[in-house]
Protein backbone atom coordinates (compact mmCIF):
# COMPACT_ATOMS: atom_id res chain seq x y z
CA UNK A 1 0.00 0.00 0.00
CA UNK A 2 1.46 3.39 -0.96
CA UNK A 3 1.69 6.06 1.70
CA UNK A 4 -1.30 8.09 0.44
CA UNK A 5 -3.49 4.98 0.55
CA UNK A 6 -2.18 4.19 4.03
CA UNK A 7 -2.87 7.77 5.17
CA UNK A 8 -6.38 7.56 3.73
CA UNK A 9 -7.09 4.35 5.65
CA UNK A 10 -5.88 5.94 8.89
CA UNK A 11 -8.01 9.06 8.32
CA UNK A 12 -11.09 6.88 7.88
CA UNK A 13 -10.51 5.51 11.42
CA UNK A 14 -10.68 9.01 12.95
CA UNK A 15 -14.19 9.85 14.14
CA UNK A 16 -13.96 13.46 12.94
CA UNK A 17 -13.09 12.32 9.40
CA UNK A 18 -15.11 9.08 9.24
CA UNK A 19 -18.30 10.53 7.73
CA UNK A 20 -16.65 12.78 5.15
CA UNK A 21 -17.04 12.01 1.43
CA UNK A 22 -14.29 9.87 -0.09
CA UNK A 23 -13.42 12.67 -2.53
CA UNK A 24 -12.79 15.09 0.35
CA UNK A 25 -10.80 12.50 2.29
CA UNK A 26 -8.65 11.95 -0.79
CA UNK A 27 -7.85 15.69 -0.93
CA UNK A 28 -7.05 15.71 2.81
CA UNK A 29 -4.79 12.67 2.41
CA UNK A 30 -2.94 14.63 -0.28
CA UNK A 31 -2.08 17.44 2.18
CA UNK A 32 -1.13 15.04 4.97
CA UNK A 33 2.38 13.83 5.75
CA UNK A 34 3.45 10.99 8.00
CA UNK A 35 6.11 11.81 10.57
CA UNK A 36 7.81 9.33 12.88
CA UNK A 37 8.76 10.22 16.44
CA UNK A 38 10.83 8.34 18.99
CA UNK A 39 9.90 7.66 22.58
CA UNK A 40 10.06 10.88 24.67
CA UNK A 41 10.14 13.17 21.59
CA UNK A 42 8.16 16.36 21.98
CA UNK A 43 5.48 16.91 19.35
CA UNK A 44 4.88 20.44 20.64
CA UNK A 45 5.13 22.45 23.84
CA UNK A 46 2.95 24.93 25.68
CA UNK A 47 3.21 28.29 23.90
CA UNK A 48 4.43 26.95 20.52
CA UNK A 49 2.79 28.26 17.35
CA UNK A 50 -0.20 26.10 16.43
CA UNK A 51 0.15 25.36 12.72
CA UNK A 52 -0.67 21.64 12.35
CA UNK A 53 -3.17 19.14 13.64
CA UNK A 54 -2.10 15.56 14.34
CA UNK A 55 -3.59 12.09 14.12
CA UNK A 56 -1.98 9.17 15.91
CA UNK A 57 -1.30 6.48 13.32
CA UNK A 58 0.59 4.24 15.75
CA UNK A 59 2.05 4.61 19.22
CA UNK A 60 0.92 6.67 22.19
CA UNK A 61 1.15 10.41 22.83
CA UNK A 62 0.68 12.10 26.19
CA UNK A 63 -1.40 15.24 25.82
CA UNK A 64 -1.14 17.54 28.84
CA UNK A 65 -3.37 20.58 28.98
CA UNK A 66 -1.87 23.72 30.50
CA UNK A 67 -3.88 25.92 32.81
CA UNK A 68 -2.64 29.48 33.18
CA UNK A 69 1.14 29.23 33.09
CA UNK A 70 1.18 25.65 34.37
CA UNK A 71 1.87 22.84 31.95
CA UNK A 72 0.59 19.37 32.68
CA UNK A 73 -2.38 20.40 34.80
CA UNK A 74 -4.56 17.79 33.16
CA UNK A 75 -3.93 15.27 30.45
CA UNK A 76 -4.76 12.16 28.56
CA UNK A 77 -3.15 9.51 26.42
CA UNK A 78 -3.79 9.68 22.68
CA UNK A 79 -3.77 6.37 20.83
CA UNK A 80 -4.30 5.18 17.26
CA UNK A 81 -7.03 7.05 15.43
CA UNK A 82 -7.18 10.01 17.80
CA UNK A 83 -6.83 13.62 16.69
CA UNK A 84 -5.16 16.39 18.67
CA UNK A 85 -3.73 19.86 18.12
CA UNK A 86 -7.02 21.41 17.00
CA UNK A 87 -5.86 24.93 17.94
CA UNK A 88 -4.27 25.02 14.47
CA UNK A 89 -7.80 25.36 13.07
CA UNK A 90 -8.37 28.71 14.75
CA UNK A 91 -7.64 31.81 12.67
CA UNK A 92 -4.31 33.61 13.12
CA UNK A 93 -2.42 30.51 14.33
CA UNK A 94 -2.76 30.77 18.08
CA UNK A 95 -0.31 29.36 20.55
CA UNK A 96 -0.47 25.82 21.93
CA UNK A 97 -2.34 25.48 25.22
CA UNK A 98 -0.89 22.05 25.92
CA UNK A 99 2.15 19.86 25.49
CA UNK A 100 2.25 16.65 23.50
CA UNK A 101 5.04 14.12 23.84
CA UNK A 102 5.50 10.54 22.70
CA UNK A 103 5.32 7.78 25.30
CA UNK A 104 6.75 5.31 22.79
CA UNK A 105 7.94 5.29 19.19
CA UNK A 106 4.99 6.77 17.31
CA UNK A 107 3.87 7.58 13.80
CA UNK A 108 1.71 10.69 13.43
CA UNK A 109 -0.17 12.14 10.51
CA UNK A 110 0.52 15.86 10.27
CA UNK A 111 -2.05 18.09 8.58
CA UNK A 112 -1.40 21.80 7.96
CA UNK A 113 -4.33 23.62 9.59
CA UNK A 114 -4.48 26.40 6.98
CA UNK A 115 -4.61 23.89 4.12
CA UNK A 116 -7.29 21.84 5.88
CA UNK A 117 -9.44 24.93 6.37
CA UNK A 118 -9.09 25.69 2.64
CA UNK A 119 -10.35 22.18 1.86
CA UNK A 120 -13.35 22.84 4.09
CA UNK A 121 -13.94 26.23 2.42
CA UNK A 122 -14.33 24.28 -0.83
CA UNK A 123 -16.53 21.58 0.72
CA UNK A 124 -18.55 23.34 3.39
CA UNK A 125 -20.71 20.28 4.08
CA UNK A 126 -17.63 18.25 4.96
CA UNK A 127 -16.29 21.17 6.97
CA UNK A 128 -19.52 21.31 8.96
CA UNK A 129 -19.42 17.57 9.70
CA UNK A 130 -15.76 17.73 10.72
CA UNK A 131 -16.18 20.81 12.95
CA UNK A 132 -19.30 19.36 14.57
CA UNK A 133 -17.36 16.20 15.45
CA UNK A 134 -14.43 18.29 16.66
CA UNK A 135 -16.68 20.42 18.89
CA UNK A 136 -18.08 17.24 20.43
CA UNK A 137 -14.58 15.91 21.08
CA UNK A 138 -13.47 19.19 22.70
CA UNK A 139 -16.60 19.30 24.88
CA UNK A 140 -16.04 15.70 26.00
CA UNK A 141 -12.39 16.42 26.80
CA UNK A 142 -13.33 19.39 28.98
CA UNK A 143 -16.01 17.37 30.73
CA UNK A 144 -13.40 14.70 31.47
CA UNK A 145 -11.11 17.38 32.93
CA UNK A 146 -13.89 18.74 35.13
CA UNK A 147 -14.85 15.27 36.37
CA UNK A 148 -11.28 14.31 37.35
Amino acid sequence: MNDKASILETLKQVSQFANLPDSTLDVIAGITVRRDFEESDSVYSLGDDARDIFVVSSGRVRFSLGVGNRGGASGSIMTEGQLFGWAALIDDHPRRVATASCLEDSSLLVIDGTKLLKVFDQDTGAGYLFMRGLAGMIANNFMDVLNN
